[in-house]
């Protein structure tokens, strides 16, 4: 048996003379057979995932940023800006990593994530199949913050590169102009989320099912049951049917690696793994302390 932790949060590199086995089964949506090899296919893809995850989060500081301290810049020069307009591009530029990250059409190592769902999923499924459960002890997964952590600079940073970029304008300040302008663009804005939420209204007056069945963290697993920032009430073990780990595979490359949690008669939960502060693993084996009923078949020994 393997016991916590699953995987080392070490750094890890798959040695070369593994990889095209790994790769091989894995596209075959199989684990390597050794689990220790396994073991080091998941830390190795997710040490990864860590250094993307973090050019992405600061590209998206830098972008936000940038993109803020232009507005407040404008802001304070009265809503436009006619004699120094490249001033304004330069500072826009850095914000365009971070208006395609948002947008989701571009992120830091896409092509190396392509490896994704050819080795962390399987691997990281054997490891659990040969996993005992944690130890029946309440057990929190806190909330991965990302962004969320860096407000105390991110606020003085816009402010510095706000001021900075309307002294190079050399303008007069007019803040209560550019204030002026910026209501007008909210009310805008209010508007189409108004309509938005609207049509959201009518859809769920109909009948229409929530098109998402996603909680939020932290997530509090003890003898009660399952504590959920976004939902009022505890889920009870009796109300969980189910728990598995989703993740990307070859048939659906895309896919978040998730836990989720099936119901009676609810739709199931569903928490992303980039929203915990710990691996998914640990939300998993705490549900089994309490339900080892919901443990999965122990893979074949012989």
């Amino acid at each position: 048996m393997i016991d916590t932790p699953l995987v080392a949060d070490a750094p890890a590199s798959l040695p070369e003379r593994d990889r095209p086995l790994v790769i091989a089964h894995a596209r075959q949506g199989r684990a390597h057979p050794d689990p220790a090899v396994a073991a080091v296919a998941v830390a190795h893809v997710r040490r990864l995932n860590r250094r993307d995850r973090a050019v992405r989060q600061l590209l998206l500081g830098v972008g936000a940023v940038s993109f803020f301290g232009s507005v407040l810049a404008v802001t304070i020069a009265g809503g436009e800006v006619r004699d120094a307009p490249w001033w304004i591009l330069l500072v826009f530029l850095p914000a365009v990593p971070g208006a395609l990250i948002g947008a989701e059409v571009w992120e830091p190592g896409e092509r190396r994530r392509r490896l994704r769902p050819l080795l962390e999923t399987p691997n990281l499924r054997m490891l659990l199949e040969r996993a005992e459960p944690c130890p029946a002890t309440p057990v929190t997964i806190g909330r991965y913050r990302g962004l969320r952590a860096w407000w105390p600079v991110l606020v003085p940073s816009v402010a510095a590169v706000g001021w900075l970029t309307w002294r190079n304008l050399h303008v007069p300040a007019k803040p209560l102009d550019g204030l002026a302008a910026i209501a007008i663009g909210l009310i805008a804005w209010a508007l189409i989320l108004l309509l938005v939420a609207v049509g959201w209204l009518v859809q769920r007056w109909r009948g229409a099912p929530a098109e998402s069945s996603d909680a939020a963290t932290p997530i509090t697993v003890d003898e009660s049951g399952l504590r959920f920032r976004a939902l009022p009430d505890v889920v009870a073990w009796s109300e969980v049917s189910a728990v598995d780990l989703l993740g990307p595979s070859p048939a659906e490359p895309e896919t978040p690696m998730a836990v989720r949690w099936s119901l009676h008669g609810r739709d199931p939960i569903v928490i992303k793994a980039d929203d915990m502060a710990q691996p998914p693993e640990t939300a998993i084996r705490a549900t089994w302390a309490y339900r080892p009923d919901l443990r999965w078949r122990p893979v074949d020994e012989g």
